[in-house]
C-alpha cells in the first residue's frame, strides 16, 4: 500500500493523520494505538513489515533519483 496522510486504521477504524511523510503510520495505515499492539497480533506485525519494506523501498528510490537529477537550470554562477 502507498503512504497515505489521513486514513482509517485497518484494524480498530479510528482516523488518523500522521505528521510527516515517513511516519510508519502512514504507511501501515494503522493508528499509533494499533502499531503499539504489534506484538500481539499477527496482522498487525505483517503490516508493519509490509510498511517497513515499502518505506524502505521509496526512500532507496527517492535517494536514487536525487542521485542522478541533473542540477536545477538557472543562470552561471555569478551572473544573476
Amino acid at each position: 500500500m502507498p503512504f497515505r496522510p489521513a486514513f482509517d486504521c485497518l484494524w480498530c477504524g479510528e482516523h488518523h493523520a500522521t505528521r510527516a511523510t515517513d511516519d510508519l503510520e502512514g504507511w501501515a495505515h494503522l493508528c499509533p494505538d494499533c502499531v503499539g499492539r504489534a506484538a500481539d497480533n499477527e496482522f498487525l506485525r505483517f503490516r508493519l513489515r509490509r510498511a517497513l519494506a515499502e518505506r524502505s523501498t521509496a526512500a532507496a528510490a527517492s535517494s536514487a533519483t536525487s542521485a542522478t537529477a541533473p542540477p536545477a537550470a538557472g543562470p552561471p554562477a555569478g551572473q544573476e
